[in-house]
């Protein structure tokens, strides 16, 4: 029937039988006659315009979270009650997954240290969790080499892992024989017996392509293309940046102040684009473009836009921005803020007390401020422009320029908490308390109403988000879960 057709309709005054003869219907009838055919498709036309209004609203919805899905760190399908747990992976999933890399071909690969033997680059397929391949990156074990650390890195810094997708891993391995002196010994006493390699891992061969001597017990990590080696001595440190393919040195950097001695391992490390060196007396932030010497501090960190943050335990906070050269100082302690899409750039959330801030990033003024009951175990999302936040009481949504509420909705309390978002929903992981069952709540991202609460399968300890994909972990971490 087309759109603009009506179709008659047969309408008897009196349904007990035919009249004897034939009647005049009366000036109400008629009119009610009239208004009937006029307006009876209006209820058809409201249903129409409301299913269209659905469909409209759906398309948005879906367009948007298409949109947030391309921000690392969102899942990448919509999660629905009630929930299923999938086995994923071997025994060593959540080693891999912890530090993991996505590879072009849909694999999450990483390195695996054993108890004894060498360490594997192991790649999982990332729907079923099945082995995929499994290359040795350390010695070959002749029962004499063991290998004492190994990290891998795709070079792409900290938002790469287990989102974006690489093609290499650059795996510093260091390798023990067993003569090797005892981890409480001297550092030039432990470098004995011990072999630091570089070793470089095609990920779409799944094979060893390139392997170089490094210093024993040298740390090393690679930022870009510059790999920077870093080796301890008796007064300090020497860092040397380099062409990771070509090995053309670029710079060298002495940073006077040693390693603890009790210090095996991960004294050096990438952070946001920076090289952190862990000294007796400070962590020291190096350019790994240059070798420039950016600031140091009791312990730093890194904030939105790769910003430097100097965290003393005592005195305050300082903002010394991306170059290290800031002098700004604020109240309170930066929140940790994760998935962030980059919006509302220069603005820092912080915690203080009772109430949360926006501050600005480079002066530290305060932008903007509420009160929040803030968990450090909530974890905070950033996008577009919108801040989500939860505490034991409440979950709510703020402009993260101006801070104006968006929307703020009580909850249950609650013991412990994780906020994560597939797109359409903020998804949180819910305890009321250390002797309750862990539960999933989903709240509409755009009004906070919450759209359903179901119970986490109960073998699962927690859950975490992870290149896209939702994973449950149980017994001990020995066992992982995908989760839909």
């Amino acid at each position: 029937m087309g759109a603009d057709r009506m179709a008659e309709v047969q309408l008897d005054d009196d349904v007990a039988g035919p009249p004897a003869e034939p009647r005049t219907p009366s000036a109400g009838a008629r009119r009610a006659r009239a208004l009937l055919r006029r307006w009876w498709p209006a209820p058809v036309a409201l249903v129409l315009a409301l299913v269209a209004a659905q469909a409209v609203g759906d398309h948005r919805a879906d367009s948007r979270a298409d949109r947030l899905r391309a921000t690392p760190g969102v899942l990448a399908e919509t999660v629905t009650a009630p929930l299923s747990a999938t086995p994923w992976g071997p025994a060593d999933a959540l080693t891999v997954l912890s530090a993991g890399t996505a590879t072009p071909d849909g694999l999450v690969a990483g390195v695996v240290v054993p108890g004894f033997g060498p360490a594997e680059v192991v790649a999982l397929d990332g729907e079923t969790g099945a082995e995929a391949w499994r290359v040795g990156v350390g010695l070959a074990s002749t029962g004499a080499e063991d290998t004492q650390t190994a990290a891998c890195t795709s070079g792409a810094g900290l938002a790469a892992v287990a989102s974006a997708v690489a093609e290499t891993l650059w795996c510093t391995v260091t390798d023990a024989a067993s003569g090797a002196a005892a981890s409480g010994a001297p550092a030039s006493d432990r470098a004995a017996g011990l072999t630091t390699r570089l070793v470089e891992v095609d990920l779409a061969a799944g094979a060893v392509v390139g392997a170089r001597e490094l210093e024993p017990g040298a740390e090393a990590t690679v930022v870009g293309d510059v790999l920077v080696v870093g080796t301890r001595g008796d007064d300090g440190v020497l860092l040397r940046g380099s062409d990771v393919r070509g090995g053309t040195e670029r710079w060298r950097t002495e940073i006077a102040d040693p390693v603890d001695e009790n210090l095996w391992s991960g004294w050096l490390a990438d952070l946001g684009g920076h090289v952190l060196v862990r000294g007796t007396g400070a962590t020291w932030s190096v350019d790994p473009a240059d070798g420039r010497i950016e600031a140091h501090a009791e312990a730093l960190s890194t904030l939105r836009g790769d910003a430097l943050v100097a965290l003393p335990t005592t005195g305050a906070v300082r903002l010394l921005g991306a170059d290290g050269s800031g002098t700004a100082t604020l109240d309170g302690h930066p929140l940790p803020v994760w998935p962030d899409d980059g919006s509302a750039p220069g603005v820092q959330p912080v915690a203080d007390g009772s109430v949360v801030r926006g501050v600005d990033g480079a002066t530290g003024a305060v932008r903007w401020e509420r009160p929040a009951r803030t968990s450090p175990r909530s974890g905070y999302l950033l996008l577009e422009g919108v801040l989500y936040g939860s505490d034991s009481e409440a979950l709510w949504a703020v402009d993260a320029v101006t801070g104006d509420e968006v929307w703020s909705v009580p909850t249950s309390p609650v013991e412990d908490a994780q906020l994560m978002t597939d797109g359409r929903h903020l998804l949180r992981s819910e305890r009321a308390d250390e002797d309750a069952g862990l539960v999933l709540s989903a709240y509409d991202l755009g009004s906070g109403r919450r759209a359903w609460t179901t119970p986490v399968p109960e073998h699962l300890a927690a859950l975490w988000p992870a290149g896209g994909v939702l994973y449950g972990y149980g017994g001990g971490g020995f066992e992982v879960f995908r989760i839909r």
